[in-house]
């Protein structure tokens, strides 16, 4: 009785230490959203009032040549009709679940942002694609001569991060700048809660006469951070950059990490069309939580625990793994004995 008491106690510790391991250890829940240059809110589309059919709102958005809008440059934002008539008329409950802005919660440190509004988990993004009415033109360097003609690439960023991050434990954040799929012809779905829309990143057509390299950068003051990618990374056309960032959290807190990419274009030769230089393309913050795994238990400290528990309940399973391994001799070495000592009678009886 003695013997089956301590074996279960062993499973129960054995069970605690594994459940322990995998809440310190295990993979942790990230978010994922593919944003644009600017994000625009909700009631920022009601505050431009009603729209007739075949009218869409202005949006703003953000160019390798600095801010601008839809209407500036030429360009009609593809939402659906009924998505449109959703997000220009806001209920109680849309109005109440409105995105939290930059100026609520704390500064994004020396990152430049290019929307204020603020991503946590409960924030929903639809990327907005373009429709360009004409290639725009642009000055060949101040100096007079041809206009060069600029054509458009339609990027977006894909943002993912962890929904918690442990205290003690680490997460990963990551970037990637890319492509839009299907260009101006992906329409924006039927909105039926508070919606935040997202306007590509514009970077003009520059790569026969410039390079491109693109920086990222994150500000993150409540967290130790080190970076996986290099900061600078150079952009082809057509082509995809990432970026990966590893953060700890040492305390319990709401904390808020910025984001940022910027563009730099370098002249192959002497005499090229003027082109900018460390322009901000996108500028992102968001919200995150670091807890604890148990009450004031930090990831190592749970480490620790859940390792021990599981030492103790192994020790536990001792008698059983005697008992288990008994049968495991009478089975197989036993039995055989048993033959060989009657084979042994046998030749002796002739």
């Amino acid at each position: 009785m003695r013997r089956l008491l301590f074996v279960l106690i062993g499973l129960v510790c054995l069970a605690g230490g594994a459940v322990t391991l995998w809440l310190a250890r295990g993979p942790q829940p990230t978010e994922e959203r593919t944003t644009g240059g600017v994000l625009t809110t909700q009631a920022e589309i009601e505050a431009q009032g009603e729209f007739q059919p075949g009218q869409e709102p202005s949006l703003e958005v953000i160019t390798d040549d600095g801010f601008g809008s839809t209407t500036s440059i030429g360009a009609a934002p593809q939402i659906a009709a009924a998505a449109l008539a959703d997000v220009s008329e806001m209920d109680a409950a849309e109005t109440e679940a409105q995105p939290a802005m930059i100026a609520e919660v704390a500064e994004p440190g020396d990152v430049t942002l290019t929307t204020d509004v603020v991503l946590d988990e409960n924030t929903d993004t639809e990327v907005t694609p373009l429709v360009l009415a004409e290639p725009q033109p642009i000055d060949a360097d101040g100096q007079g001569g041809p206009l060069l003609t600029a054509t458009y690439e339609q990027r977006v960023v894909e943002l993912e991060w962890p929904k918690t991050f442990r205290v003690g434990g680490s997460g990963s954040v990551r970037i990637k700048l890319k492509m839009l799929a299907d260009g101006s012809l992906q329409p924006v779905a039927e909105i039926d809660t508070n919606q935040v829309l997202a306007t590509p990143i514009l970077i003009t057509d520059r790569y026969d006469t410039h390079d491109a390299t693109v920086t990222a950068s994150l500000s993150a003051p409540d967290f130790d951070v080190t970076n996986v990618s290099q900061a600078t990374q150079p952009l082809q056309r057509g082509g995809e950059v990432e970026w990966r960032w590893t953060l700890k959290a040492d305390d319990a807190a709401t904390s808020v990490i910025a984001l940022g990419l910027s563009i730099t274009w370098i002249p192959r030769e002497a005499g090229a069309p003027y082109a900018p230089s460390n322009v901000t393309i996108w500028g992102q913050t968001v919200q995150v939580k670091s807890e604890h795994v148990f009450g004031l238990i930090t990831v190592p400290q749970a480490s620790i625990a859940g390792t021990v528990l599981a030492v103790v309940g192994f020790v536990g399973q001792l008698p059983l793994l005697e008992v288990f391994l008994e049968t495991f001799w009478n089975v197989f070495f036993k039995r055989r004995s048993r033959r060989r000592e009657k084979q042994r009678r046998n030749q002796r009886r002739r």
